[in-house]
């Protein structure tokens, strides 16, 4: 359920930052933000208790938590003007999207 909230979450945000910026070349994401994305996304695995890892559960951690993650990390530092909100949008995004390798939709149930 948390890993569906900030997908929802980084989907908007990605949807709204292409809406308002002019379509012109894209700039690739910076390695930093998909870093601290794959970061964020181990300390979630640790701290929801290492649940048993699937090769189907961990492609789609790691496409949301990284990937779309990175992508809407980016997206908030443009929208916001700030660097922060550009790192605290990587590491939520990472550390949610661990719980989509749990068997349950709630961690710590």
């Amino acid at each position: 359920m948390i890993a569906i909230a900030a997908a929802v979450a980084q989907i908007i945000v990605i949807l709204i930052h292409r809406r308002r910026t002019p379509s012109t070349a894209s700039r690739p994401t910076s390695w930093s933000w998909m870093a601290a994305c794959l970061g964020a996304c181990a300390a979630g695995w640790l701290a929801i208790g290492r649940p048993a890892i699937s090769w189907g559960d961990l492609c789609l951690t790691l496409m949301w938590g990284v990937l779309i993650g990175s992508e809407a990390a980016r997206a908030a530092k443009e929208l916001s003007g700030r660097a922060w909100a550009g790192w605290a949008t990587a590491c939520a995004g990472g550390a949610a999207s661990a719980t989509w390798l749990l068997e349950s939709p709630l961690p710590f149930t």
